[in-house]
């Protein structure tokens, strides 16, 4: 036996969840204690086993990535183990396509593998064959159960039965189902009437923040928090506006079912608020893009934290307003600006009365023949009584031009406008005035 070479056994233990890890003696400990007289009882084959532990607790059969595998498998690349004892070989693996990569790894390094409860050995054919039948059965077990649990939950979810998860805001979980939570209920009443009145997530969201309110705590089922409380986006406002769950539904796989839990909308609330979105989703918004301009985009900021303005609009009665809104505030970030919202035709038409007021100016006027004598030789069309017409009518030329016409012009003539507590900051691009001159005079 002194001439016998030395297997090196290393045990692996493998336990899906973490349920009972926390006992002095556990499902591990059981699986390392049978790997371990297993090989005790191999002494005669000058088996011995090596010191280190490989438990991975907690995690699935139906992948690779488990910390102690890895290392287990690291130790065979660097030629420390001869043989690995499992209890069971799903311990390993319970995917047939993982146990073959880990198969093959065992025999690339020429470590054997054993399963003490099942008498497997896969240093002969016999042993692989059999291997390969079990596994292949023991995928069919998982598989199997996968489709059942699946199964299950599209019944229960059609029952209209609470199928776990963080409930959303207006409802907690008691005893399994869903239950109102009469003080966020509040809130989501609000929500959908303050949408009723403006249609506009914009301005629901920041009227819920400004009154204190945030979304909702999540909590785990130890009791810790783990999530929430924050201040309300227009995504969450529009979750809430579009979820189902509100008007007494469940939904499983873009299919509604009558639930087991109390509505806090009633359904045909519900149903109108969907109409508005669909509506202003599918008509509004394609029409107000191409046809209302935001000539100041870009180019209007917030004075206090030096971001932009960012266009948007609200509906009110079916009638739409355009606002600029600071876009740190817009995403719910600092800012301490006494004006983050402005309306739109408010401030679009000062910074029109002023680029009209500096156009018709008589500086403007007397640098006409300049630019004419500059531009004679590449465009000779250019006529002084051109220049002086289109600035007689900024009025009319301006209503003429393409919303990105007005952009053009305005970035031409603007370099910056910032919105400030004490009114608003301009800062006029004046190279850009003899450009703007030659472009409303073609």
């Amino acid at each position: 036996m002194s001439d016998q070479k030395i297997v090196r056994c290393a045990v692996y233990t493998r336990k899906s969840c973490e349920d009972g890890l926390e006992q002095e003696f556990n499902s591990l400990d059981a699986q390392r204690l049978a790997g371990e007289n297993y090989i005790a009882s191999q002494v005669h084959e000058n088996w011995r086993l090596i010191s280190k532990h490989y438990d991975d607790g907690g995690f699935s059969g139906g992948n690779m990535d488990r910390p102690a595998l890895k290392e287990l498998f690291a130790d065979i690349e660097s030629g420390q183990i001869d043989m690995v004892v499992v209890y069971k070989i799903d311990r390993l693996s319970r995917s047939l396509f993982d146990f073959a990569k880990i198969v093959e790894i065992f025999e690339k390094n020429n470590v054997s593998f054993v399963s003490v409860t099942q008498s497997f050995n896969t240093s002969t054919s016999m042993g692989k064959l059999m291997l390969n039948i079990l596994l292949s059965f023991a995928q069919f077990e998982r598989e199997v159960t996968s489709e059942r649990i699946r199964d299950k939950f599209a019944a229960s979810k059609k029952l209209g039965m609470w199928m776990g998860g963080y409930p959303m805001l207006g409802y907690d979980v008691k005893d399994r189902k869903l239950v109102i939570n009469k003080e966020e209920a509040k809130v989501v009443k609000f929500i959908y009437e303050q949408f009723d009145m403006t249609e506009s997530c914009t301005m629901v969201t920041d009227k819920l923040n400004r009154r204190g309110y945030r979304t909702k705590l999540r909590e785990h089922v130890s009791g810790n928090r783990n999530g929430g409380g924050k201040l309300f986006t227009q995504k969450d406002v529009r979750r809430i506006l579009t979820n189902p769950y509100y008007k007494g539904y469940v939904t499983h796989k873009g299919e509604m079912y009558k639930g087991e839990h109390e509505a806090i909308i009633p359904e045909d609330e519900w149903n109108r608020i969907q109409g508005l979105f669909k509506k202003y989703d599918q008509d509004g918004r394609k029409a107000y893009a191409t046809s209302t301009p935001s000539f100041l985009k870009g180019i209007l900021k917030c004075a206090k934290c030096k971001a932009a303005m960012t266009p948007t609009y609200a509906y009110n009665h079916g009638l739409r307003y355009r606002y600029y809104v600071c876009s740190n505030h817009l995403r719910n970030k600092s800012c301490v600006s006494a004006f983050k919202t402005i309306s739109a035709d408010e401030i679009e038409q000062q910074m029109l009365n002023e680029i009209f007021k500096i156009l018709s100016s008589p500086e403007v006027i007397m640098n006409i023949n300049r630019i004419i004598e500059s531009d004679k030789a590449s465009s000779p069309e250019i006529l002084k009584e051109n220049i002086v017409s289109a600035l007689n009518n900024l009025t009319e030329v301006w209503s003429f031009l393409y919303p990105s016409e007005q952009q053009k012009v305005s970035k031409m003539l603007l370099d910056e406008v910032s919105l400030a507590d004490n009114g608003i900051n301009v800062k006029m691009n004046l190279e850009g005035f003899d450009r703007v001159l030659r472009e409303i005079s073609r």
